[in-house]
């Protein structure tokens, strides 16, 4: 196999025709699933799950003999457990079963399935196992569709993860960089000239009305707090990208001031300020959304990164300066966004007391189905019945992903939920504490773990992960996060330009 080589005289592998088609293949992937508003629509999410399997297909088996580490297989294995349990709530079974696992699934389906309701009733009291076979989901329809894109995504991951594995995620993060700021763009013109309120006439990119007056689009995105999610995980992938660069080229320049500004004047530095831009564009239009989620995981985000930046450095006075250098990428986007974040932070939030209410129903969904569940992707059809909001809005997401799959899943779910969970947590810490990665690399990581953590803490409060465009971006930082590239691939990360960065 070809390879090419850095400055630094190392190598890193190049990418053959299958490589190049599986990394174009991911970018298009990613970019629908943003650009076609998120991906809500099944229009949208089909061509994507199906996009997102043939991306992941291709890397899995585009890059043999590259395998996987024992922890990535074991995430793996883990994460097809849940796929399982999630076909288990789709296989019809004796109603008997059903009523023992589920009792409270029959009294659900007479209230919103009418054919069940009638069949039920037809049915003598002292008859009832000569009711049919039925699926321990309420909604098999729903079930259906979002197992259909569970598979397609994890297809995906363990594509990307084996193909990061051989290629590195240098790419990948480059690509989040320039295509963020893209999208941060589209979110800032778009609201400069259209304005944010649906109710006031606002279209998505000018012809796009969305169904319901009362959300705020923003961007792509007919809910801003999805917006802000997707930021969430791009935003940091690109800091981990801009520090890879700092810390490179601060290891390659000679001590002075005068030597440091010579070297911003050079190709690498001109890269280094191309992603500080890039990062600073980003917050602009996650600072301009106003989402308190978004701003509040954003402040999370940069402090962990200025901790974990200054605890690299060897002096008090380069920790001090790292510190101030990223103050400044958070107080930048503040006072170019012109928001009044203080007040809208300190505004009182009537969003979370009807949040409140609709998690106490949520946590009698689970009381209700703690086995089972009531199957994937059916919180919307529980809260028909267990829905005690105002009859003026209909409840179709819990705002907390963690409530919402443990009513949908039970422990049939749960369990294999928390062991992928704690089996992607554990594949984290082997990559970090293994001493494999350069510095580059485990920046480049770094910014993915990041990303993965804000947006594991939105979605207590948020759905965004739910918008399929969000979930196939997340899956890709997740392969970033969980990659180990062999010896030398990514050496060149912050010194060797980027493909679409050189667009830039």
């Amino acid at each position: 196999m070809s390879h090419n080589s850095d400055s630094s005289g190392r190598h890193r592998p190049a990418l053959d025709a299958i490589g190049r088609a599986v990394f174009t293949g991911a970018v298009l992937v990613v970019a629908w699933g943003v650009l076609a508003f998120g991906s809500p629509y099944p229009w949208a999410y089909l061509p994507l799950a199906l996009g997102a399997a043939v991306v992941g297909i291709g890397g899995w088996f585009g890059t043999r003999p590259t395998g996987l580490l024992r922890d990535q297989r074991r995430l793996l294995l883990a994460l097809a457990l849940v796929i399982l349990a999630a076909g288990l709530q789709l296989i019809p079974w004796p109603a008997r079963v059903v009523d023992a696992v589920s009792p409270a699934n029959g009294a659900i389906l007479r209230q919103i399935d009418l054919v069940f309701a009638s069949v039920s009733a037809a049915v003598d009291v002292g008859a009832q196992s000569s009711m049919p076979s039925r699926p321990l989901s309420i909604d098999p329809d729903a079930t259906a569709r979002g197992l259909l894109l569970l598979v397609s995504f994890s297809l995906l991951l363990a594509g990307l993860i084996r193909h990061c594995n051989r290629f590195g995620a240098r790419r990948f993060a480059g690509w989040f960089m320039v295509f963020g700021v893209v999208i941060a763009l589209i979110g800032i013109i778009q609201k400069a000239v259209l304005g944010d309120q649906a109710w006031d006439g606002m279209k998505i990119y000018g012809f796009w009305e969305p169904r319901f007056k009362l959300t705020t689009p923003f961007g792509p995105f007919v809910n801003k707090n999805h917006f802000a999610g997707w930021m969430l995980m791009a935003l940091p992938t690109a800091l981990g990208y801009l520090l890879a660069q700092a810390e490179i080229g601060v290891r390659n320049v000679r001590p002075g001031w005068r030597h440091r500004f010579l070297w911003l004047s050079s190709p690498e530095g001109g890269r280094l300020q191309i992603a500080a831009f890039a990062v600073v564009v980003m917050a602009v239009s996650l600072m301009m959304t106003l989402s308190r989620s978004g701003i509040a995981c954003f402040g999370m985000a940069m402090a962990v990164a200025a901790l974990a930046a200054a605890r690299r450095q060897r002096s008090t006075r380069a920790r001090v300066a790292v510190v101030l250098a990223i103050g400044v990428l958070v107080a930048a986007p503040v006072l170019w966004a012109n928001a009044n974040i203080g007040e809208r932070l300190a505004t009182r939030n009537t969003s979370f007391a009807l949040r409140k209410v609709i998690w106490s129903d949520t946590v009698r969904v689970i009381r209700d189905f703690p086995l089972a569940g009531a199957g994937f992707n059916t919180f919307a059809a529980a809260m028909r019945v267990y829905q005690t909001v105002s009859d003026e809005q209909m409840v179709l997401e819990a705002h907390n992903d963690y409530l919402q799959l443990a009513a949908e899943g039970g422990l049939l779910m749960g369990v294999p939920i928390v062991l992928t969970l704690v089996l992607f947590a554990d594949g984290i810490r082997r990559r970090f504490s293994s001493g494999q990665d350069d510095p580059a690399t485990s920046w480049i990581r770094f910014g993915a773990v990041t990303a993965v953590a804000a947006i594991a803490l939105q979605s207590v409060v948020e759905f965004s992960l739910q918008m399929p465009g969000n979930a196939v971006a997340f899956v890709v930082v997740a392969a970033i996060a969980l990659h180990r590239p062999s010896s030398g691939q990514d050496s060149a990360t912050a010194v060797r330009p980027v493909a679409p960065a050189s667009l830039v």
